[in-house]
């Protein structure tokens, strides 16, 4: 299969008056390989701008485990600073701050897990 622009035999586009580094097929692949970049760093940045739904539902509940273990009497300041963590997480949802909406609700999570795991030891030490 023959390329067009072999086939045009205009002054600009002859082929032996562009250097070397500014062939067709350099160019073609140049041009390729930016177009690939720009289109991947588009689908990264949608990707990285969605709200951390998931994260938010894993907090809850992980905090709702939390105070099913009895950990509101067990191991209370950590539950308290976990709901604290999810609330601020709320706010910056609302804000349209994901990445730290997503930062606040991971520390929820393992806040939560935390008071879990102490009101389960508190309550070994009990019996």
């Amino acid at each position: 299969m023959l390329n067009w622009y072999l086939v045009i035999k205009l002054p600009a586009f002859n082929r032996d008056i562009l250097p070397d580094f500014m062939s067709f097929t350099r160019l073609h692949k140049r041009l390729f390989y930016i177009l690939n970049f720009a289109v991947l760093s588009f689908l990264l940045m949608a990707c990285a701008a969605t709200a951390p739904v998931q994260e938010m539902n894993n907090a809850r509940q992980s905090i709702r485990a939390a105070k099913d273990a009895n950990a509101e009497k067990l191991s209370a300041n950590v539950l308290s600073e976990a709901e604290q963590r999810l609330r601020s997480a709320i706010r910056e949802l609302d804000a349209g701050e994901y990445e730290r909406a997503r930062i606040l609700a991971l520390e929820a999570k393992h806040l939560a897990l935390k008071a879990r795991q102490l009101a389960a030891g508190n309550k070994n030490k009990l019996k």
